[in-house]
């Protein structure tokens, strides 16, 4: 299996430049989300700011409480500390560029919480998070 391509049938993640690739500077993914893509749990990276480009379809985006839609040609900026959530509402797969900055261990997250969730673990989906909560933090919405 290829851990450089997550795909759990509701979003598929492609890493083209990794922590290793850019000395802890950038993580980078080219996210498919399907159509209809579900909500992820809102959470925040205490130290990271996230860029999204959408490049094709629409992503439904809830940044700090406020909603926006963006659309191919469309980014948004999430700085850190900010409580997101995005997703695909629309009945066309988006593709989107997904940057984290500095890199720190996103790339190793996104690898050991799909391996948690295909393995239907909730126990251990739970584990990841709370070891990895210098990248991620479940938060609720303001």
């Amino acid at each position: 299996m290829d851990t450089n391509v997550l795909d759990d049938g509701n979003l598929r993640l492609e890493f083209t430049t990794t922590g290793e690739d850019s000395q802890g500077q950038l993580h980078e993914m080219r996210a498919t989300y399907r159509p209809g893509s579900a909500l992820p749990i809102a959470h925040l990276h205490p130290s990271q700011s996230e860029h999204f480009s959408v490049l094709q379809g629409e992503m439904w985006c809830l940044v700090d409480g406020v909603e926006t839609t963006l659309r191919a040609g469309d980014s948004i900026d999430i700085p850190a500390g900010s409580v997101h959530q995005m997703r695909n509402p629309g009945a066309e797969s988006a593709v989107v560029t997904w940057q984290t900055r500095p890199a720190l261990r996103t790339g190793e997250f996104h690898r050991r919480i799909a391996e948690a969730r295909r393995a239907g673990d909730t126990a251990a989906v739970l584990g990841v998070v709370s070891e990895f909560a210098d990248v991620f933090v479940v938060a609720a919405q303001p």
